[in-house]
């Protein structure tokens, strides 16, 4: 059985519902934790998931576990896991496997594959053990970096565990929010577009029109901005001037993050 949101979206009525975020640390500081708690909470009303625990009780729970932890860097995954409406989860954290782009990746930028497929909830952070099986699979094989989901109008919408950005002459297209599980370093990098005058277009963005990008970049906890040399046979530029300037600003960024939220 499904529910059936006022908006006119179906909610899943199965349980048990995961949700998850996961947090890049640099130097025992976990980037950007306050839109990731606020994504979280989003994630549980778009779901229709009540009962969670509060942001600061999150927050204090997860700053102990990095001061415990003799791990400085890496990826800390955060789950709440909902058995019933009336279930109030415990949260649980833990250092996971991470890949980071090498130096390689980001001066020759890497490849992306297109699959038909799409959430069902772009909007919020849920585990689709499917989905992420099959652009596992993809990636495991060792020729692609990253798979892009196309939805059945024929739109790319996001990667499987990014988003996308498309370049052409000094403007940035990005597929909109509303179709997309709107990432933590894709909020951060419109916000620098904003801030540094960038121009930035939220649009859908067809298959058959990549011919007439000059250039694509990914962004996403692990990648930051990552730049993209080809999406099935489509090639790109390698060196784009914008990306490189948007990845300098996000750099910078950081580390300004940093400076404020080091830990005593």
């Amino acid at each position: 059985m499904t529910q059936i949101h006022p908006k006119g979206h179906q909610m899943p009525s199965n349980f048990p519902v995961e949700l998850y975020e996961v947090i890049r640390v640099i130097r025992k500081v976990p980037l950007f934790l306050e839109e990731h708690l606020d994504r979280l909470y989003q994630s549980a009303r778009v779901a229709e998931v009540h009962h969670l625990p509060g942001p600061v009780a999150l927050e204090e729970k997860l700053i102990s576990f990095l001061r415990n932890s003799k791990v400085s860097e890496g990826n800390i995954r955060l789950s709440l896991t909902i058995h019933s409406n009336e279930d109030v989860p415990e949260p649980a954290m833990a250092f996971i496997p991470h890949r980071y782009p090498e130096g390689r990746n980001y001066a020759e930028g890497v490849r992306l594959r297109t699959l038909m497929s799409q959430r069902e909830l772009p909007n919020a952070k849920i585990y689709r053990p499917v989905l992420s099986q099959r652009t596992d699979e993809i990636i495991a094989e060792g020729k692609y970096y990253e798979v892009l989901l196309v939805n059945h109008k024929g739109y790319i919408t996001e990667g499987s565990r990014s988003n996308v950005f498309f370049v052409k002459g000094n403007r940035l297209y990005t597929p909109p929010t509303q179709q997309v599980l709107p990432g933590i370093t894709r909020k951060v990098i419109l916000r620098l577009c904003i801030e540094n005058d960038i121009l930035i277009s939220e649009e859908p963005i067809k298959l058959l029109e990549l011919d007439t990008f000059d250039a694509v970049f990914i962004s996403g906890t692990s990648v930051k901005v990552l730049p993209v040399s080809h999406i099935d046979d489509h090639q790109f530029e390698r060196a784009n001037m914008l990306i490189r300037r948007i990845g300098r600003l996000y750099d910078t960024q950081i580390e300004s993050y940093i400076r404020n939220k080091i830990m005593p």
